[in-house]
């Protein structure tokens, strides 16, 4: 049995699904207004309810933000990693992102890959009854001192695979940013980074390693696109199960 766990913006999608969302105010004028008023705004969660406040001024509604969110492009080979990972016979597949809910069922619904992940972890978020206002809650995290208050993934993956597995498991986590480099750095040996070139994580983890500061002790792959990741995996991972 072995754990997979995706990231979701810029990893499953090739674009941030709350940048994203950006497209659908009105004018340039009034995205800059809005970004305006939540620039003093330190917490991610908090400053995305804003952005969903200020579109519903707008008469922004649930049809909207579906529309947006299957204009989002899926990351090159996608869709193909994520079939043949879900056929292996001992794969378990979740998404922990930051991003939230409804963006992330919406996505994964309108590109038929919905029923392939066996849990999702990010923000809780639905439409209010009264309004249809869209409104986000932050996750959550209470041991990592590093992570954002809002989520830690290294948090969500232990402890996952402490009380879903009896036995012990190898984990295979791909992402790209900052927030997954805590996650990326608790992987024991026989485990599998994958971090996207260029982004942020596959930059911290080999600066990690060109100052002798590395502290991941799994393999380390760095992607551009998912057929690299499908190829790594076939030829270079599972054997050594």
């Amino acid at each position: 049995m072995f754990l997979v766990a995706f990231d979701f913006d810029h990893t499953i999608i090739d674009a941030n699904s709350d940048i994203h969302v950006n497209k659908l105010f009105p004018s340039d004028e009034e995205r800059l207004i809005a970004e305006k008023n939540c620039s003093q705004i330190s917490s991610w969660t908090t400053r995305m309810q804003e952005i969903f406040h200020q579109l519903h001024k707008f008469n922004i509604n649930e049809t909207d933000y579906t529309n947006n969110m299957q204009e989002i492009p899926l990351t090159s080979g996608f869709s193909h990693l994520i079939n043949y990972l879900y056929s292996l016979e001992n794969s378990h597949l979740i998404i922990i992102s930051d991003s939230n809910l409804v963006f992330i069922n919406t996505i994964l619904k309108h590109n038929h890959l919905d029923h392939m992940f066996k849990d999702i972890f990010t923000n809780p978020a639905y439409f209010s009854k009264d309004d249809q206002r869209l409104i986000i809650e932050p996750y959550g995290q209470q041991t990592c001192p590093t992570c954002p208050s809002n989520m830690c993934k290294r948090e969500i993956i232990e402890k996952y695979a402490r009380t879903k597995f009896s036995e012990e498991i190898r984990i295979l986590f791909i992402g790209d940013g900052h927030n997954d480099v805590c996650a990326a750095n608790s992987l024991k040996k026989g485990d599998l980074i994958c971090a996207r070139s260029g982004y942020r994580m596959a930059k911290e983890l080999k600066q990690q390693q060109q100052l002798g500061e590395k502290k991941f002790q799994a393999d380390f792959f760095e992607w551009n696109d998912g057929k690299e990741i499908e190829d790594f995996i076939k030829n270079n991972w599972l054997h050594k199960f």
